[in-house]
C-alpha cells in the first residue's frame, strides 16, 4: 500500500472514530432530555392509569413527597419506582428521601410510623401514606387538592341504609370509597342532635324505614333553608313523614316501581331494574358515559314554581314504566290504572343561589343503586361518586373515577396446560438433541 493510500485509510478510521463518539454522545444526551417509554403489561400497570394522569394536570402547584426510609437501596428502589411514574407526567413533582435513623425529632413531630412513610405536602397541607400504591396515593393526592375538610352527615334511627354497614341493602361500599376519596362521614341521629352541624358539606337521607318525627323534619328543613346540600335517597310508596320536604322542592312521586323491558336485553334477571344510559349536559354528569343500574325505582318528577332550578339527571329509556300492580310473571302497562310509559325520571338535580353561593340538591327516587347488593353494576359507583362531588362543590374532579385493578392472572384450559407442559418436557428437549445430532454429523462428514 502506496503512503498516500495509507493516510487516506488513516483518516478515514480516525473519521469513523470520531463520528462514532459523537453519535454515541448525542445517544447519551437525546436519553436524558427525551424520554420515551412503552408500557406492554396487561392493564398498563406499571404506568400510571389515566385516571391518575387527569389528576396531576390539575395540580396548581408543586406537589413534594418525602420518604422516611433507612438507607437500605432496595426499599429505596421500590419507593423510587413508584414516585417516578407520576414524576413521568409532572417533572416538578419534588421528591426526596429522609433517613428517620439519622432525625429522630423530626419523625416524632411529624407522626411518621412506618419505615418508608411518605408525607406528601400540596398549598400549605400534608398527609402521610403507610401504604404505597397507585391508588392510594392518587385517592391522597387527590384529598390534598380537596382543600378543606368534606364532612358528609349521614341519618340514622330509621332504618336507612347505613355508610358503614355490610348488609346487602347498606351502602357500607360506598361509604369506604368515599373515605378512600378524603370526605369523613358522620352518623347523625336527629332525636339526639337537634340542630345539624354547620360544617356539613352534604347531608343524605337514605331510604328510610319508618317515620321522622315532626321536630327532626324541622331540622332538616332548617338546613335546607339555610344553605345546605342534600342527597335524598327515597323509595316507592312512603315518604315517611318527609312531605314537607316534598312541597319545599316541588316533587311529585308517580305511584308504583318503574319496570324496564330492556333489561331483558342486557339479561338483567329482575323487570324492576331500570337502566340509564344517556345524560344531560350538566356539571354532575358531564363526562359520564356508563350505563348505570337502578333496581325497583320511584318516578319522579320536579312541578310547580318554588325557587329551585330543577334538571332531570337520571331519566329510563323508552319501554319503561311504572308499574302499580304486583309484579309477577309477565307484566304490560295498564294506561287505565295510571301506568305512564317512558322514559321517566328516576333522579333529579335542584339548585338555587342564596347570596353568593350555590345551593344543590339531588333527589333520587332509589337507594339500591348505592347499596352493596349492587354498587358493583355498570358505573353505579363512579355516578355516586359524581352525585357527592358535584353536591359537596368537588366539581374540578367530577370526572376522575373509582380505577378497577387488572387481572392479573393466567388462566389455561387443561388442554392448554398439557400441550405448554409437553413442549417444554419433550418437544424442546427433543428439538435440541436432534439439532446437536445434526450439527455432530454433518461436522463428521467434512
Amino acid at each position: 500500500m502506496n503512503r498516500p493510500r495509507k493516510l487516506m485509510t488513516n483518516l478515514n478510521q480516525l473519521l469513523f472514530y470520531l463520528l462514532l463518539t459523537v453519535a454515541v454522545g448525542l445517544a447519551g444526551w437525546l436519553s436524558n432530555h427525551h424520554v420515551q417509554l412503552w408500557d406492554w403489561s396487561a392493564g398498563g400497570r406499571n404506568s400510571l392509569s389515566h385516571t391518575s394522569q387527569e389528576l396531576l394536570s390539575r395540580l396548581q402547584e408543586p406537589l413534594h413527597i418525602t420518604s422516611f426510609a433507612p438507607e437500605s437501596p432496595e426499599l429505596r428502589r421500590q419507593i423510587s419506582s413508584i414516585i417516578e411514574r407520576y414524576q413521568r407526567y409532572r417533572p416538578d413533582i419534588q421528591f426526596s428521601f429522609v433517613n428517620p435513623d439519622r432525625q429522630p425529632e423530626l419523625v416524632r413531630q411529624l407522626g411518621i410510623k412506618v419505615m418508608g412513610e411518605l408525607r406528601l405536602e400540596y398549598q400549605g397541607r400534608a398527609e402521610n401514606l403507610s401504604t404505597i400504591n397507585e391508588e392510594v396515593l392518587s385517592n391522597t393526592i387527590q384529598q390534598l387538592m380537596q382543600g378543606a375538610e368534606r364532612w358528609i352527615g349521614i341519618i340514622e334511627g330509621h332504618g336507612e341504609r347505613r355508610a358503614d354497614g355490610r348488609a346487602n341493602h347498606d351502602i357500607g361500599g360506598f361509604g369506604d370509597e368515599l373515605q378512600r376519596k378524603g370526605y369523613k362521614l358522620r352518623h347523625l341521629n336527629l332525636a339526639t342532635t337537634a340542630e345539624l352541624p354547620q360544617n356539613l358539606s352534604l347531608l343524605i337521607i337514605a331510604s328510610p324505614q319508618v317515620n321522622y318525627l315532626p321536630q327532626e323534619v324541622a331540622s332538616i328543613q332548617r338546613y335546607l333553608e339555610a344553605g345546605g346540600n342534600l342527597l335524598w335517597l327515597l323509595e316507592p310508596e312512603s315518604l315517611h313523614g318527609l312531605d314537607r320536604l316534598k312541597k319545599m322542592l316541588g316533587l311529585l312521586i308517580l305511584p308504583g316501581t318503574i319496570v324496564d323491558a330492556n333489561s331483558a336485553s342486557m339479561r338483567l334477571p329482575d323487570p324492576t331494574m331500570a337502566l340509564v344510559t344517556r345524560y344531560p349536559k350538566h356539571r354532575a354528569t358531564a363526562n359520564f358515559k356508563l350505563i348505570s343500574v337502578f333496581p325497583h325505582a320511584a318516578a319522579i318528577e320536579a312541578v310547580g314554581d318554588t325557587g329551585w332550578d330543577s334538571t332531570p339527571l337520571l331519566s329510563t329509556l323508552g319501554g319503561s314504566w311504572n308499574e302499580t300492580g304486583p309484579i309477577q310473571g309477565e307484566v304490560a302497562r295498564n294506561q287505565e290504572q295510571g301506568e305512564i310509559a317512558g322514559p321517566l325520571n328516576i333522579g333529579i338535580a335542584f339548585s338555587r343561589k342564596l347570596q353568593h353561593d350555590m345551593q344543590n340538591v339531588m333527589v333520587i327516587g332509589d337507594g339500591d343503586f348505592l347499596a352493596n347488593s349492587y354498587l358493583g353494576n355498570g358505573g353505579n359507583m363512579n355516578l355516586g361518586l359524581n352525585l357527592i362531588r358535584w353536591l359537596s362543590s368537588d366539581e374540578q374532579l367530577l370526572d376522575i373515577p373509582a380505577r378497577t385493578a387488572p387481572d392479573l392472572h393466567l388462566e389455561l384450559s387443561r388442554a392448554a396446560s398439557t400441550v405448554i407442559g409437553l413442549g417444554f418436557l419433550l418437544v424442546l428437549p427433543l428439538l435440541f438433541v436432534t439439532a446437536g445430532a445434526v450439527i455432530w454429523w454433518r461436522r463428521r462428514r467434512l
